[in-house]
């Protein structure tokens, strides 16, 4: 579910920057995500993070608005680049540049994923191990945990 929320939230922060209609645009782009088969619930909890998150930052959502000044791009390692596809390092990239995670927050999603020794990790891995480290899945007792496959399962730490 959180990869679903972490989606509206891209999409949100994407969009919100782009138009100026104000709150007649979070009606339209609710709309929207209904239409794209999201939730009222996921929708909420997707506006109810946005609000939490932007919360330091007077006036609008705008990415523009949001944005640290450093335009520094964090480079894979070798090892890094096995284990992370282009487009899911791409991804990750749009979510720093939108100010949706931390550059520490990066460094701990980039971590999690070397932990997956696997074949090179997607799209759809990245929102997982995103979403946990986003919306604070885990506990402050494994903040690297997160859970795969199995809710029932022991966290990967």
């Amino acid at each position: 579910m959180h990869e679903r929320i972490l989606e509206i939230v891209v999409y949100l922060v994407s969009n919100l920057g782009d138009r100026q209609e104000g709150l007649g645009s979070l009606d339209e782009m609710s709309t929207d995500l209904r239409s794209m088969g999201f939730t009222d619930n996921e929708i909420s909890s997707a506006y109810s993070w946005l609000l939490k998150h932007f919360e330091n930052y007077p006036g609008d959502f705008s990415a523009q608005n949001n944005r640290t000044n450093s335009r520094s791009v964090r480079v894979l390692s070798e090892h890094e680049r096995k284990l992370i596809s282009a487009e899911a390092y791409g991804y990750l990239l749009q979510l720093k540049h939108l100010g949706l995670i931390t550059a520490a927050q990066m460094e701990m999603i980039l971590d999690r994923c070397v932990l997956f020794d696997t074949d090179p990790l997607e799209i759809d891995d990245i929102k997982i191990i995103a979403s946990a480290t986003m919306f604070e899945v885990g506990s402050a007792d494994l903040p690297y945990a997160i859970w795969v496959g199995d809710p029932e399962s022991e966290p990967i730490n």
